[in-house]
């Protein structure tokens, strides 16, 4: 085992870090990487990692230049509109305070960046086109924080994969195609505009009961 503290002195220790876990991710998938082998890769004690990333989540979620957990946005979401229910008496499905609403800004908010809106998940879908092992390591780290939670049984799994679907294919046409007026509008109106369709899939069509528990 490397001494406790190698490399602290490298000016890009966590540069360095980053990318040993870029790779290990990349050949042993999400579930299989651990906070360990990461360090054995980039040659460091095991405690330095955990002096940049307080866990496995953080460290996987700075290789894809995620600015926060995929299950904090969603606990955020769901929390902020069982607390406008709680206020308002129901959900009002089509405010831009609504669960659906929420959740695709809470999305495409880790998405852009000051300079240059949407590069990192331009970057993450290169990736995971060209590479099946990228794509692995993606797929079990959204089960793990976010779809495993939501699919209690085959009707949720079906749902959360549609979900899934709306998002990233928002972002893609917003990111990568860049097509009009999605590409330029502000947050709040894709949310706005985009959050009922998505509160449709979550829900169900209006006056269909809701079988989000099976």
């Amino acid at each position: 085992m490397p001494p406790v503290g190698r490399r602290q002195g490298d000016p890009d220790t966590r540069g360095m870090i980053v990318e040993a876990a870029r790779a290990e991710f990349h050949e042993r998938g999400y579930n299989a990487t651990t906070i360990r082998s990461v360090a054995r890769r980039a040659e460091v004690d095991p405690a330095l990692i955990y002096h940049y990333f307080s866990d496995k989540v953080a460290l996987y979620a700075a290789t894809l230049s995620l600015p926060a957990d995929p299950q904090q946005i969603m606990n955020e979401a769901h929390g902020s509109a069982d607390h406008g229910s709680a206020d308002h008496g129901s959900a009002d499905h089509g405010s831009p305070d609504s669960l659906g609403a929420r959740i695709v800004a809470g999305f495409l908010a880790q998405w852009e960046g000051e300079d240059n809106a949407g590069a990192a998940f331009v970057s993450l879908a290169q990736a995971i086109s060209s590479s099946p092992e990228a794509a692995r390591s993606l797929r079990e780290f959204l089960t793990d924080r976010v779809w495993g939670s939501l699919a209690e049984n085959e009707e949720a799994r079906w749902r959360t994969a549609v979900v899934s679907s709306q998002l990233m294919g928002l972002a893609w046409t917003r990111y990568v195609m860049r097509a009009e007026p999605l590409a330029s509008a502000s947050l709040s109106e894709v949310a706005e505009r985009v959050g009922p369709a998505l509160e449709g899939l979550i829900f169900g069509a209006p006056g269909k009961p809701d079988v989000r528990n099976g």
